[in-house]
């Protein structure tokens, strides 16, 4: 989380929605040139890899990720796409989007509680931030820190957003809106790239073993292979075009049942 608060402020750009996932992450940005979000992109990718390294002693994590960068036109597509990316724990089935952390799902249209321990940049010292935070950059003194999170709605700007949004009902309106095939084919091959075949294969066998107690996939009926699509789907949120490559089903029989 810190990461991201981090690479805001060194690049300038404004942050709409974010959400980081196991496998996975999705950011809005919004920016005068393109050139600032790829920067984003890069910084982040880049400390990630470097946490990492330290932490788990994993190296070139974030090597041959593929990134893709696409323009919002429209400020209903915008809107359409922060719910997308809000909604992906609760798709997942991990946490409701309000209740999952590492997100800006919890910050619209919610009343942000008065929290003991929350503390501003400003009244640290350097040498504090420096070790709290892990960088060198200069942030705004009025941000506020809890825990040692950098809060999001430090550099998420809510207000503009809930304004742009007008109504917590117009709110509920676009996270009821299901066009997730639809973003998904315009992000294209990047959802691919969140797990490979060869990995998705391994982890279906274990599936079929959990599941089904074989470890065959030409052992299952199209109803057990459909469910075993839903279970990849919910855990690791991979496209319904590689889910029907790993489970042999139509693409289509998938896009409506899934």
């Amino acid at each position: 989380m810190n990461r991201v608060a981090v690479c805001a402020c060194k690049t300038g750009v404004i942050i709409v929605a974010f959400v980081l996932m196991d496998n996975h992450f999705h950011f809005e940005l919004y920016s005068e040139t393109y050139e600032r979000c790829a920067k984003f992109i890069k910084e982040f990718t880049r400390l990630s890899g470097m946490y990492n390294t330290s932490k788990y002693g994993e190296k070139n994590t974030f090597e041959g990720l593929q990134v893709q960068i696409l323009p919002v036109i429209g400020e209903e597509y915008l809107l359409t796409l922060l719910c997308y990316i809000i909604k992906n724990p609760t798709k997942a089935r991990i946490a409701m989007f309000y209740k999952y952390p590492w997100s800006t799902g919890s910050l619209y249209f919610n009343e942000t509680p008065n929290i003991a321990g929350v503390r501003t940049i400003g009244s640290m010292g350097r040498v504090e931030v420096r070790n709290l935070l892990q960088t060198r950059t200069n942030l705004p003194p009025e941000w506020r820190i809890l825990d040692g999170v950098i809060l999001p709605e430090n550099y998420v700007p809510v207000q503009q957003i809930e304004q742009m949004i007008k109504t917590p009902r117009a709110f509920m309106y676009f996270l009821s809106l299901n066009k997730d095939d639809a973003i998904e084919s315009e992000l294209g091959s990047w959802h691919d790239m969140c797990l490979t075949d060869r990995e998705l294969r391994e982890i279906r066998e274990e599936l079929l073993m959990d599941l089904f107690n074989t470890g065959r996939l030409k052992d299952l009926s199209a109803p057990q292979r459909l469910t075993l699509a839903r279970k990849i789907r919910g855990k690791y949120h991979c496209s319904v075009k590689q889910i029907a490559r790993i489970v042999q089903l139509p693409f289509e029989q998938l896009c409506s049942s899934l």
